[in-house]
């Protein structure tokens, strides 16, 4: 009796999700080779009498070779069960990963997600209230994400997952024009709501970003990507490169900041260089090295009076004559 149920139990384990099935011949290969020689007419009773209801097992007897899976519904099976504090790890992942995640995978972890749900939901510790106690924000104006196609989603994801080529139509914002692209995927980042595919596109070697809710249509090719050999997607973001960068050579930083500003960006750096020394005006010194971008264009206009900046002194031209012509704009 033990043996037949560690046979079973080993036999569900090897039977995937639908679509996804095995032949009956191919978990009689996996028990034997963990010690449980079988024949397929047992394997085939041991199915028919653990399928329906209570397991959800399908049978796909409409193409050769005949295939089990389990439903796509079924509820996900654990043993030993799942305890309070990994379904509240799988509750926070689906809030907070959800994302990131390529649809695929968000299908694959379902069942994991419901039976979290179901687990915290008969869980009478604070636990199980966890979830409602966390949110993550971001520090600027809060916007409405951008709506993406689903079905170009998927065939974005499933590109990049399988590091193949993509046939992409894309509206261009700058021009407002509609073209066609043979696209490299390279990597995804997330930034303010909006989903960006790092890539190379059309045979040239420049790295460009395209956000995909501008996207019209994508097609996953079967030819494989070319990736630049010295891409890193984590290096590409830290060196300014969704920054939208404006020099190749970083900026040698010095600001004059606000008593207020300096607390926060002692707690929370510019660079791993930043050095903040007492002013002559009471204010702080700030030095630091940071890419050269409009995003630190941007940061700097939004600090207001709270900062000013000493050098480079192209760059202080440049704010000076931007915060002349917004205050221009408020009349004298």
């Amino acid at each position: 009796m033990t043996d037949t149920l560690l046979r079973q139990w080993l036999m569900l384990r090897h039977i995937p999700r639908y679509p996804r099935k095995i032949s009956v011949q191919a978990l009689c290969e996996h028990l034997a080779a963990q010690g449980y020689a079988t024949t397929e007419r047992t394997v085939q009773r041991d199915l028919a009498r653990l399928s329906g209801e209570l397991f959800g097992l399908l049978l796909d007897d409409r193409s050769r070779p005949h295939g089990w899976s389990w439903d796509r519904d079924a509820a996900q099976l654990d043993i030993p069960g799942m305890e309070p504090q990994t379904a509240l790890a799988f509750k926070l992942a689906e809030h907070f990963s959800g994302q990131l995640m390529a649809p695929a995978t968000l299908s694959a972890l379902a069942p994991y997600f419901r039976r979290a749900e179901a687990v915290l939901a008969d869980t009478p510790s604070p636990v199980s209230a966890w979830p409602d106690k966390i949110q993550a924000i971001t520090r600027g104006q809060t916007l409405i994400p951008p709506v993406i196609d689903p079905g170009i989603l998927q065939a974005v994801y499933d590109a990049l997952f399988n590091d193949r080529q993509i046939e992409a139509r894309y509206h261009r914002r700058y021009d407002d024009s509609v073209h066609d692209y043979l696209i490299h995927p390279l990597g995804i980042v997330f930034r303010d709501g909006v989903v960006y595919l790092v890539c190379t596109r059309n045979g040239r070697e420049d790295i460009v970003q395209m956000a995909l809710h501008r996207m019209r249509s994508a097609v996953p090719l079967e030819a494989p990507v070319k990736r630049p050999t010295d891409f890193d997607l984590q290096r590409y973001v830290e060196t300014g490169g969704l920054d939208f960068k404006l020099g190749g050579e970083p900026l040698r930083l010095a600001l004059r900041i606000d008593a207020a500003t300096a607390v926060h960006l002692e707690e929370t750096p510019l660079s791993a260089d930043q050095t903040l020394t007492e002013g002559v005006d009471g204010r702080m010194q700030l030095v630091a090295t940071v890419a050269d971008t409009a995003q630190v264009r941007w940061w700097l206009l939004g600090l207001g009076d709270q900062v000013e900046v000493i050098a480079p002194a192209t760059l202080r031209d440049e704010i000076a004559q931007r915060l002349g012509r917004a205050a221009a704009q408020y009349g004298p």
